[in-house]
């Protein structure tokens, strides 16, 4: 398959929606303490109310869009490798420049603006494993799947052994000299940041295999044609059903411990169900966006600038929760914040499409491109 010159609208459509869609597990972490992101009842207080957004968050958002950036960063490193051997630049030392600068910008992200940053791990596993783009799609999928369940393992063995610490031994005092409070004055957020985000990097040797598994995924499925044609609706209709299933079965296991239980509030069942369900969902979108990519325009935009969204997510979530209504944090309801979502979803698309019109090319996409090519060396 040949994508060196060609703009794959599907890409562009797909990152959009998982621009957008990844503020909705995002924003409980700007405006909730860190116990509150997986587990909705972390302090025993959730209403029925709280538990219905819950299952909302869980079954729509929660590692469904994560997954799909990682597939979507895979099929882009196969098309970024193609587009330099396209224009006679040589490819691998122009990747790893690209993805050296982005684990800049992810830590200049993490460290002032949002711990939960994703660039940094994204740009160091892509540094680890782009090469392995010139395989072949079958060996890139096994070994994507081999990888994915390795990850799954390994979480689920580290959920598995929290679950058995005493309740509430990782709650922190807050009136320990110790605890890291968010808000107050830039300091206090520059350290909690600092704090969890490195928590989170060290975290890296866990978290890979997921993130690689991914990836390569996603490599596979650049090269099979995936993102142009999609899959059959039996093969689309398997995914969803044994996806959901998985889903399903943890968020049942939640309720039946009554989220006291870490080892399902924490599970990566539903990693990997999300990620069949979101290819899925891909599948019959791409099929839509090749036949009318008129119809799609909104979120394909959105895409074309997800860069720029995703820190203009930060900025703004950072300012809201962190400064403006500092005095409220932790006392937001989850569906309180998913309605925050929901608005701010309306913004981007509104800001994204308008840029587009009448700007072209995203403020940070155009920077992260003008500091790649810098580095450009032609093939000798």
């Amino acid at each position: 398959m040949n994508t060196s010159m060609d703009r794959v609208v599907s890409l562009d459509l797909l990152r959009g929606i998982a621009i957008l869609g990844i503020l909705f597990m995002n924003i409980v972490a700007f405006a909730m303490p860190f116990e509150a992101y997986p587990n909705v009842n972390y302090d025993g207080l959730a209403t029925d109310t709280e538990k219905t957004a819950f299952i909302f968050q869980f079954l729509l958002a929660k590692e469904r869009f994560i997954s799909l950036f990682c597939v979507l960063f895979g099929a882009g490193i196969v098309m970024f490798l193609e587009r330099a051997r396209a224009k006679n630049f040589e490819p691998y030392p122009l990747m790893s420049h690209r993805l050296s600068l982005l684990m800049l910008f992810g830590f200049i992200h993490l460290s002032t603006l949002f711990f939960g940053d994703i660039l940094l791990n994204y740009g160091l596993t892509g540094i680890i494993i782009y090469k392995w783009s010139e395989k072949e799609p079958q060996f890139l999928m096994r070994r994507g799947i081999i990888f994915i369940a390795v990850g799954a393992l390994l979480l689920m063995a580290i959920a598995w052994g929290m679950s058995l610490l005493p309740a509430g031994a990782m709650e922190q005092d807050p009136n320990s000299p110790s605890f890291m409070n968010p808000v107050g004055s830039f300091e206090n957020f520059f350290n909690y940041n600092i704090m969890m985000g490195l928590s989170l990097v060290f975290m890296f040797p866990v978290i890979f295999w997921t993130l690689a598994g991914g990836m390569l995924i996603g490599m596979a499925l650049m090269k099979n044609g995936f993102f142009i044609k999609g899959t059959s609706l039996k093969n689309e209709l398997m995914l969803f059903t044994v996806g959901g299933v998985l889903s399903v079965f943890q968020l049942i296991m939640i309720f039946e411990t009554d989220f006291q239980n870490m080892l399902w509030t924490s599970a990566s069942l539903n990693w990997v169900g999300g990620l069949m369900m979101i290819l899925a969902v891909s599948s019959r979108l791409i099929k839509i966006v090749t036949a009318k990519p008129q119809w799609l325009m909104l979120f394909q935009n959105c895409g074309k600038m997800a860069f720029t969204l995703y820190i203009f997510q930060s900025l703004t979530m950072a300012l809201l929760f962190r400064v403006i209504l500092a005095d409220n944090h932790g006392d937001w309801l989850l569906h309180h914040l998913m309605a925050i979502a929901g608005v701010m979803t309306i913004i981007q698309i509104i800001l994204a499409n308008l840029w587009q019109h009448y700007k072209g090319q995203g403020p940070l996409e155009k920077l992260w491109r003008d500091m790649v090519y810098k580095k450009a060396k032609p093939m000798s």
